[in-house]
């Protein structure tokens, strides 16, 4: 991981940024986490990626 992420604490801002966050290049990564999100700049172009439903699927997290 490099540290590139950000966890929102108010549920309207999180809603908000699952809905924009794309747009500005921020996307949800875990479905068990509506309040984290990591910048991937691809998305402002070609969209979010597919969610994990938790960090225990997302093969960065594997060693």
């Amino acid at each position: 991981m490099s540290g590139n992420a950000v966890d929102i604490g108010h549920p309207d801002a999180a809603s908000w940024l699952s809905r924009h966050g794309a747009d500005h290049g921020l996307c949800r990564i875990y479905d068990n986490e509506p309040w984290h999100f990591e910048l991937r700049p691809d998305a402002v172009d070609d969209g979010c990626p597919a969610r994990y439903a938790d960090p225990t699927h997302d093969p960065r997290m594997q060693r």
